[in-house]
């Protein structure tokens, strides 16, 4: 005999769709642009190579990036109608 009990409901504590597609939308968005700027400085500066073959690889990840991120905040910036 299984014995059910009902959890208390914490105030504040219901999820908010909106507040999450919004934290997802700005962490896409931040962690793209965080992840261009890397390929870009280590590119150019620590591994010293030319800057036309550092744009080269920014320009290839942000092509394959930017589909995934442009869906991402596409969805989260729908219209509400």
């Amino acid at each position: 005999m299984a014995i059910q009990q009902e959890i208390p409901s914490l105030q504040g504590t219901e999820p908010n769709p909106e507040s999450t597609r919004k934290w997802i939308a700005t962490w896409a968005l931040g962690s793209y642009f965080v992840l261009l700027a890397i390929i870009l400085l280590a590119g150019w500066l620590v591994m010293a190579k030319p800057l036309d073959d550092v744009l080269k690889a920014v320009t290839t990840v942000a092509g394959i990036l930017g589909g995934v991120v442009g869906t991402i905040v596409g969805f989260y910036f729908r219209d509400k109608n």
